[in-house]
């Protein structure tokens, strides 16, 4: 019976010290909405990537940007350094190095590229990712049902698992949580969900694969940036226009700021 109750006590201690998935989460959101302020001490590069396919998978257009990214009093801004691009067309090849090049006014393409390298891993005024795909905000919380699944080793880290599903819509994923500091170390997410059959018919538009990763690590004490993130998603209007689109943007080169004193960027920079 000691031994019994021994047992029970040692198991009720370890539950008790482990935080349900709910608490995880509350606790992470509060550190990422803390984050900015940690984060205005940096200046980083960022390198953006993305690249279209046709139905047939041959290349349709690729882009690569390179950005500078430093802090300010209200957030960040990201200055362009670098645009190369190339768009094919059966033998036809078409290099540019402008942001937002088009060909013709309604260029799908040019659209589509632009955007996903104007907002991979970038928000206006912040220093962080593109996170209202992910629970990681306090306000976000409310809107996800959220799963513990156990405790791993994850590279150097000692980390929660937990998945979570969205209660509104198909969004589903996972997030490994770091036990000391509860930062995200790796997000993973997909939509589970489908474009209505009537909207597809009608209209001939599809969206599916829609996914992402994002990767974090640790530069300092309560100090986590997003290192890494890449993604793909499938997209057909209209029964005429199929692409696949691929995505991945990288955060490199990290060295701390003068806080005392602000960089200034030749130019006007983007938001």
């Amino acid at each position: 019976m000691k031994r019994l109750l021994s047992l029970q006590l040692v198991g009720a201690s370890l539950f008790a010290q482990t935080p349900d998935a709910v608490e995880i989460m509350r606790r992470v959101s509060e550190n990422v909405d803390r984050a900015q302020a940690a984060r205005a001490a940096w200046v980083y590069d960022q390198d953006i990537f993305v690249r279209l396919k046709r139905a047939n998978g041959k290349l349709a257009r690729e882009e690569s940007r390179q950005y500078t990214v430093a802090p300010t009093e209200k957030g960040a801004q990201r200055k362009l350094v670098k645009v190369e691009g190339k768009i094919l067309e059966g033998k036809k090849e078409v290099a540019y190095t402008e942001a937002g090049y088009r060909q013709k006014d309604a260029d799908i393409d040019g659209a589509l590229v632009d955007t996903f390298a104007r907002e991979v891993m970038w928000r206006r005024n912040s220093v962080g990712p593109m996170v209202y795909w992910f629970p990681l905000e306090s306000k976000n919380l409310e809107k996800y049902a959220f799963k513990f699944e156990g405790e791993e080793r994850y590279r150097e880290y000692d980390v929660y698992r937990i998945t979570f599903r969205s209660k509104e819509d198909d969004w589903e994923g996972e997030a490994l949580i770091e036990r000391n500091e509860y930062q995200p170390v790796l997000v993973t997410t997909a939509w589970a969900g489908k474009v209505p059959t009537a909207v597809t018919i009608a209209l001939g538009t599809n969206v599916k694969q829609i996914g992402a990763k994002i990767t974090y690590k640790r530069f300092d004490k309560d100090v986590w940036f997003p290192v890494q993130t890449g993604g793909e998603m499938k997209l057909r209007v209209l029964f005429l226009y199929a692409r696949t689109i691929a995505f991945s943007a990288t955060n490199r080169d990290f060295r701390k700021a003068d806080v005392q004193s602000s960089i200034e960027f030749g130019g006007e920079p983007e938001q």
